[in-house]
């Protein structure tokens, strides 16, 4: 056979190489994507669930909030907590004031008026402690989308660590929430 056609079946071989090993290399949209908290929607998780249950860590936030902006722009931009988000977690970001009706479980939620103040009624079920609600408020969820535990304001990487691991390994099964973080953790 000539030169000519192995030099054809060269090129076709490295190009066809070439294409296969692009196939594997993440594009910068994917690679940033994958660098972030996985926030679903309520449809959304509710449909992950079905196909893998999972806690649901739930981050309730205003527009308004400045604490709520320093969480997303500080805490939930680590790399090792994004990670253990998302592998551990379905994540949900609720606007606990938006003026929307959701439904789960069968219950409708609509945006309600308390206290003078316009919240969502979802918000106000999960993230409401001793009848108050503050902004952000970070609320677990078991693999039902029961309420397991809120916790108020603003908490940095080291805290939320220590708040995942709570949920994650089942501790809170067997311990408050204040023993945990009094034994050390």
């Amino acid at each position: 056979m000539n030169k000519k056609y192995y030099t054809t079946v060269l090129i076709s071989i490295l190009t066809i190489v070439a294409f296969s090993l692009v196939s594997f290399i993440e594009s910068p949209e994917e690679e940033e994507q994958a660098n972030q908290v996985k926030w679903m929607t309520l449809d959304e998780v509710v449909e992950a669930q079905k196909e893998s249950p999972k806690p649901v860590i739930v981050n309730l936030f205003t527009t308004w909030c400045v604490w709520c902006s320093k969480m997303d722009e500080s805490t939930f931009n680590d790399p090792g907590l994004i990670s253990y988000i998302n592998e551990n977690f379905h994540a949900l970001k609720f606007d606990a004031e938006a003026d929307i009706n959701v439904s789960l479980n069968g219950q409708e939620f609509p945006l309600i008026t308390i206290n003078n103040r316009k919240v969502h009624k979802l918000a106000w079920e999960w993230g409401a402690v001793n009848n108050r609600i503050g902004y952000p408020t970070i609320v677990v969820l078991d693999e039902k989308m029961n309420k397991l535990q809120a916790f108020p304001g603003f908490k940095d990487v080291e805290a939320m660590r220590v708040l995942a691991r709570y949920f994650v390994e089942d501790v809170y099964k067997s311990k408050s929430w204040q023993e945990y973080l009094s034994s050390g953790n």
